[in-house]
């Protein structure tokens, strides 16, 4: 008896089309022991630890040896940075502590280290950083995993065109997975913003998550189609779906060969209009791939991975280390940091428990945050100030929803400027803006702007925010809706009101870097795009075939729309004609 064809939908992660057979893939996740040490065993246990983490970091260094071989600039650059993240404290005075004054096991020791590593992450409000916890727990199972002198469950040995299918993955896991096996990746848990999903795009492995495994039985099922465009899982395909899907992983294929011809083009439209294309990035490694694709500059370098797992904030001499680094390293190229985006519930190093928000995401956060740590604010000020002396720096504030906001923050740099030169410390010339990200500070743009030397718009806050839509759920995808009017005439709003002001508008977040919206946020009067540096070559893409003529007339008519509905349909329809070749986004 032939199976019936069977559609799952998903979210899609990572585009592009792929046509192989399940793999179930899962890892052991036994509960730690509970031991204590004798106080005379107690140097033991430390070395023991000791040993677990160089067998892991020497792990690490041959899967990062491994991405450069493959010339994997993205994925080395998230072993870089998982590699930097076990040279912090966290991964050595803070567990030998731990066994040192509990005389715990190593195992229990380290994993309670972990637990209030994770309390630190998720108070960050961003999902974006709360997702790099999964970094920290990828680490983490491998040292437990050493620790236990267990074999670890791998990847690194799939049967040939596997779609591997597991409720989780980590980084390691899609960097270990054989390329030449691994022809995809279907999840129930993860994000965009996952560094398995940013390792998996850097291989271009089609990668869905959000799906349900409850319809899925491995011994059913032979053949399975993954679409990674549209999020769609078939099994058991007909003969008919599986010609058809062969068809279009040989388009992909040779569209993504055409990508790789365009990183040293310029940035602009067809009719010679010039666009700035920026990156975002979070640790310095991410500049070499910047630097490969011709990218203009840094629009938005989030500085709170610096923090991200210390129990304390960085001193001042720490960031300014960090913030030196980066702005050599871009050759002369602009940069600019955005100041700390933490606060929320729970798990900041300094914050009680009669302090933990019910609501964390319309709490202290942010600059909000920043502003009632004043110590905090000014000590990343100076680092920031400091660095500035070394190249183009300019200093971004997150989250600002009033005028006396961004009023109080501009004094603090004053404040901080005026510390450092009676110190004698050298700083250069610094530029100052804010990130639009709420209504409020959108309704305000004309206020904001006469005080501010650019803008930028954090698309994925403020649609969630416009909307009243939490990102992260995913029960209410259908709700998080950036081509909703009221998003497309806030962005409008804003660019005006920075144009009468003379100042630049940069766009960042998920809309800038999806190509059917190129056109429209150029209409609208966007000069600079910053998009994450895996995104840059798509992203020059969809500029070179757009006009900026043709592209104020998609605004114009897109202004007039009354749906998120049809202005989707809109944008992709106008994109299918203007970029009729890339078979990634026209579906």
């Amino acid at each position: 008896m032939v199976n019936p064809e069977i559609i799952l939908k998903g979210v899609p992660i990572c585009r592009g089309v792929a046509i192989g057979i399940p793999y179930f893939f899962s890892f052991s996740e036994d509960s730690v022991p509970e031991q204590v040490v004798p106080q005379h065993c107690v140097d033991s246990e430390i070395m023991r630890y000791r040993k677990a983490l160089a067998r892991s970091r020497e792990d690490l260094l041959r899967l990062q040896k491994q991405m450069e071989e493959e010339r994997i600039r993205d994925g080395a650059s998230i072993l870089d940075a998982q590699l930097q993240l076990m040279q912090d404290s966290l991964f050595s005075k803070e567990v030998e502590e731990e066994i040192r004054t509990k005389q715990k096991n190593a195992e229990l020791a380290f994993q309670t280290i972990i637990a209030q590593c994770q309390q630190r992450f998720n108070a960050l409000p961003d999902p974006f950083f709360r997702e790099r916890f999964k970094d920290v727990q990828d680490i983490a199972r491998r040292i437990i995993g050493h620790l236990r002198i267990s074999i670890r469950v791998s990847l690194a040995n799939l049967p040939p065109n596997s779609i591997v299918f597991s409720r989780e993955l980590a980084a390691s896991d899609t960097a270990e997975a054989n390329v030449s096996c691994a022809s995809a990746f279907i999840t129930e848990l993860g994000g965009t913003t996952s560094h398995a999903a940013i390792v998996a795009k850097a291989r271009g492995t089609p990668y869905v998550s959000s799906v349900s495994f409850e319809k899925i039985e491995a011994a059913q099922h032979t053949t399975v189609i993954v679409d990674g465009r549209t999020g769609e899982i078939i099994l058991s395909p007909t003969i008919a779906t599986l010609e058809k899907y062969t068809r279009l992983r040989d388009e992909l294929q040779s569209h993504l060969e055409k990508l790789d011809e365009i990183a040293p083009l310029k940035a602009e439209t067809f009719d010679g209009y010039p666009v700035r294309l920026s990156a975002n990035i979070e640790v310095a490694s991410e500049l070499a791939t910047l630097h490969q694709h011709g990218g203009h500059g840094v629009g938005l370098f989030r500085s709170e991975y610096l923090c991200l797992s210390k129990a304390t904030f960085p001193n001042e001499e720490e960031q300014f280390n960090a913030y030196q680094e980066l702005v050599e390293k871009m050759h002369g190229l602009p940069i600019v940091i955005r100041t700390f985006d933490v606060g929320g519930d729970k798990g900041l190093p300094h914050q009680q428990e009669s302090e933990y928000e019910g609501n964390p995401f319309l709490g202290c956060r942010a600059i909000r945050f920043l502003l009632k740590e004043r110590a905090i604010f000014k000590t990343q000020l100076r680092a920031i100030l400091r660095a500035s002396a070394f190249g183009d720096v300019s200093i971004m504030f997150p989250m600002v929803s009033t005028l006396s906001e961004l009023m109080e923050a501009k004094h603090a740099v004053q404040e901080a400027q005026e510390e450092l030169a009676q110190r004698g410390e050298s700083q250069g010339r610094i530029r100052i803006g804010c990130m639009i990200e709420v209504p409020s500070a959108a309704i305000i743009a004309d206020l904001l702007a006469k005080e501010c030397d650019f803008l930028s718009i954090g698309t994925n806050d403020l649609v969630q925010y416009a909307l009243a839509v939490d990102r992260s759920n995913h029960a209410m995808n259908s709700l998080y809706t950036p081509t909703h009017p009221s998003v497309v005439r806030m962005i409008k709003l804003i660019v005006q009101e920075a144009n009468h002001q003379g100042i630049p508008v940069t766009i960042c977040g998920e809309v800038a870097a999806d190509p059917r919206f190129t056109p429209l946020l150029l209409g609208l009067g966007v000069h600079e795009l910053s998009v994450a540096t895996r995104y840059l070559p798509i992203v020059k893409h969809a500029i070179r075939n757009t006009s900026i003529i043709a592209a104020n007339q998609l605004a114009e008519a897109v202004l007039t729309l009354a749906t998120a509905g049809e202005i989707q349909e809109l944008l992709a329809r106008e994109y299918k004609k203007n970029v009729p070749d890339d078979c990634f986004y026209n579906y």
